[in-house]
């Protein structure tokens, strides 16, 4: 039998994982939330940056999130969430 090679702990306690992506080539994941929240990180659990939901007027909109994804060769990442919005982050210059 296999073992892990690596066990990151995504969200902090009762905060489930719902969806979780790697990128093909750059050493990021992204890990997403029923509470509306995603995390974007490295291989070694530091936080690259985080999305998460803002109310107000002008605040980031992002519901609970249900599938995430890397573009293959860009630094870009689509987010579905169960309020049917699809959101496409890209990473700043």
């Amino acid at each position: 039998m296999a073992s892990s090679v690596a066990t990151i702990k995504a969200h902090s306690s009762g905060e489930p994982c719902t969806a979780f992506a790697s990128h093909n080539y750059a050493p990021i994941l992204a890990s997403g939330s029923h509470k509306q929240f995603i995390r974007i990180f490295d291989m070694r659990n530091k936080t690259n940056t985080t999305v998460h939901y803002h109310d107000g007027f002008l605040g980031q909109r992002i519901g609970p999130v249900s599938c995430l994804t890397f573009h293959p060769f860009k630094m870009c990442l689509a987010a579905g969430a169960t309020d049917s919005i699809i959101s496409i982050y890209t990473a700043k210059k």
